[in-house]
């Protein structure tokens, strides 16, 4: 009966390290899935010109246990990742080196690209919770930072019954014909206005498209909207500031 006692608390002790073991392995086993936007980029967005941020990407989508889709903006590429001990490696993330990152407690993700991107501080991702059938919702993210809400379009410095309204999705009502919107953070936009400024493109119906550079004040309740010179044939950019075209105010 000694031997008995001494046996069980064994017994015991290895069916739950063989149990743990069993859960670490079927973790590992199914992956990652979601989508994260890069939370560090989205903040530090509303008090800067987005496209003069160091980034590496935008947004990472897990597709499966081994693979994900990567926004670096206008381009986006499928890598591979994998499981290092208590990290995750982006396989060939930097050419032939792979770029470790983690998964915090908090579910957020943490992306080592501060040597890459000059940063003094790594890039952490945050969980998307948008309900859309789109493949990325970063922009979604960055029109709710920075532009999202309604206004009131001013005259003259007077207030009219005119309401604008910017939506996350991307669609505006109320201003003039347009439909959609687009903020610039990345590409060659962000050298088309000279001296380098905010710059936001909006369409209509007709797929018609028209730049302005916009500037939002700090407390975020005015939002100026200015034309620009036209483009210039052979001259990439250098597109002047000029008047005020709406004066929006919350």
């Amino acid at each position: 009966m000694k031997s008995l006692q001494f046996t069980i608390p064994g017994l015991l002790l290895s069916i739950a390290f063989l149990t743990g073991c069993n859960e670490e392995n079927e973790s590992d086993k199914e992956g990652l899935s979601g989508k994260f936007v890069n939370e560090t980029f989205l903040k530090q967005a509303v008090d800067s010109i987005p496209g003069l941020i160091p980034v590496y990407c935008y947004e990472l989508n897990f597709i499966s246990k081994d693979s994900v889709d990567i926004l670096y903006g206008f381009e986006q590429s499928r890598l591979a990742y994998k499981k290092d001990g208590k990290k995750y490696l982006l396989v060939h993330a930097l050419q032939d080196k792979d770029m470790p990152f983690t998964v915090n407690e908090n579910k957020t993700i943490t992306l080592v690209d501060s040597a890459w991107n000059g940063a003094t501080r790594n890039s952490t991702f945050k969980e998307s919770t948008l309900s859309t059938e789109q493949k990325w919702d970063f922009e979604n993210h960055l029109n709710q930072q920075m532009i999202a809400g309604e206004y009131f379009l001013f005259k003259g410095n007077k207030k009219s019954d005119q309401k604008v309204t910017f939506n996350a999705d991307g669609s505006v009502t109320g201003l003039e014909s347009f439909k959609r919107y687009n903020l610039c953070y990345s590409g060659d936009c962000v050298g088309e206005i000279y001296p380098i400024s905010n710059s936001i493109t909006f369409s209509n119906e007709k797929k018609e498209v028209f730049t302005y550079a916009f500037k939002m004040n700090k407390m975020r309740k005015n939002l100026n909207i200015y034309l620009i010179e036209g483009p210039v044939k052979d001259i990439k950019g250098e597109r002047a500031i000029k008047e005020l075209a709406f004066d929006l105010r919350r």
